[in-house]
């Protein structure tokens, strides 16, 4: 990583997975072309589980150990001044580049191996992690959408090889 005063550690990295609210997939597909998408995320352990249809790029692409680059950002933003704070700085080309125009990040990048999950008890499970995830209010129909939908969808766990994160937070 080259910017070293910004890397974070790979429990902190985890957590950037746990926490964001999608991330991106990025392989090569049989034809030698880069394949992204984003996609909903939940993590358990050293996996990230999704899920998406039983045909398309996916279902031909994230199966028998492929490596997988996910990323995931959990938090980024535009810092906000005050007219007093900008003033202070409005001379200084190096703080304005540091301190306004600039985007505040928290992010990660996993290196996996993607693997259909097969198992139903295991596909329950890791459908039940993500509706917890993105739909905690509603988990009282989940085993009622649970029984419709796994029928229709696959479940992809994404092996985690490594991890790098990395922040930029503005501190005065």
């Amino acid at each position: 990583m080259r910017r070293k005063d910004r890397e974070l550690t790979a429990q902190e990295g985890l957590e950037i997975i746990d926490v964001c609210e999608y991330g991106t997939i990025s392989c090569i597909d049989e034809a030698g072309e880069i394949f992204s998408v984003p996609i909903s995320v939940v993590r358990e352990g050293e996996s990230v589980f999704l899920h998406g249809a039983p045909a398309g790029s996916k279902a031909k692409l994230l199966k028998d150990g492929k490596s997988v680059t996910l990323v995931c950002v959990s938090y980024a933003r535009v810092p906000v001044l005050t007219d007093e704070q900008l003033d202070a700085i409005k001379d200084d080309g190096k703080a304005l580049g540091a301190k306004v125009f600039t985007t505040e990040y928290k992010s990660a990048v996993a290196i996996t191996k993607a693997y259909t999950v097969t198992d139903e008890a295991a596909r329950l499970h890791a459908l039940r992690l993500l509706s917890e995830k993105y739909t905690p209010n509603y988990m009282r129909t989940f085993d009622v959408a649970a029984s419709h939908g796994l029928k229709a969808m696959n479940i992809y766990e994404l092996k985690i090889a490594s991890i790098t994160a990395k922040a930029k937070i503005i501190r005065d």
